[in-house]
């Protein structure tokens, strides 16, 4: 999968629970074939020492798209079973 561009949209500020809520749009490119994807995704306001605001959103969107199973947009993605 790779990502061709990424949009945050819809932007809402939670203070009181510190985070910051958005719809990202991400366009992908997955097996030869160009998605659109938009996700709504949250992330902290603050995390020191962490990448900035803008790329952990986007991170957050990735990874929520690529643990999609249902929707079989990654279908060479294996999911490891849970360790007992």
């Amino acid at each position: 999968m790779r990502v061709l561009s990424a949009r945050i949209r819809n932007i809402t500020i939670d203070k009181a629970a510190r985070r910051v809520t958005a719809s990202v749009h991400l366009l992908l490119w997955i097996g030869g074939e160009e998605y659109s994807v938009a996700v709504h995704t949250s992330a902290p306001i603050t995390a020191p020492g962490a990448a900035p605001l803008k790329s952990r959103l986007i991170a957050a969107a990735k990874l929520m798209v690529a643990m999609r199973a249902e929707d079989g947009l990654l279908p060479d993605a294996l999911l490891a079973d849970r360790a007992a």
